[in-house]
């Protein structure tokens, strides 16, 4: 495995040393993207991404893909400049946000980490964040299996980013669902 992915952009080439995505067919969408190069680089591949451009990108599939970003503000969280090289990290800002966004139907965020029950754990406490149900820690698994609609992603780069999933929630029903799950048993 490669330690960057290339991004080609309106004649460009930038690096990626981070990828949080959903892919389908020849088309990735990020949520999180760390870019790295030099600043004219990334100053030209960052503002394209911005305006809803898309890029190349190389390194995932045999073939590469289409690389666009998700509906919705981007923001970036972090600009690094060392020596000649700048890293800048984008993201799509609602699914990163401390508690969910609540669309008409559902709630989503991006959790991620090292491996499963660290995902798992981190799905547990934006769930708990996001809702005014209380909820109990010994939960999380009956939650991520019967609630959250977890949805696996493309992840690339550190060992924090190696388990990605988009969790997503029917906030209306979520009470009757817990409620459901006490007087079933499975939930103490």
């Amino acid at each position: 495995m490669h330690d960057y992915l290339t991004i080609r952009s309106n004649g460009f080439v930038t690096y990626c040393d981070g990828l949080i995505a959903s892919i389908e067919a020849d088309q990735a969408r990020a949520y999180l993207l760390s870019l790295v190069g030099s600043p004219a680089q990334i100053q030209a591949t960052s503002a394209h991404f911005y305006n809803g451009g898309f890029s190349r990108i190389s390194g995932i599939e045999p073939t590469p893909l289409e690389l666009g970003r998700t509906p919705g503000t981007i923001r970036s969280i972090r600009a690094r400049k060392i020596g000649d090289v700048v890293n800048k990290v984008l993201i799509s800002a609602e699914q990163f946000e401390r508690k969910a966004q609540h669309a008409e139907t559902a709630c989503s965020v991006i959790v991620f980490g090292e491996d499963m029950p660290a995902v798992k754990q981190q799905a547990y406490h934006r769930l708990d964040n996001s809702t005014t149900m209380p909820l109990k820690p010994q939960w999380h698994d009956w939650l991520w299996d019967e609630v959250l609609q977890p949805e696996r992603l493309y992840s690339f780069g550190n060992l924090q980013l190696r388990q990605a999933w988009k969790i997503s929630w029917q906030e209306e029903e979520l009470e009757e669902r817990i409620l459901e799950g006490i007087r079933q048993g499975y939930l103490g």
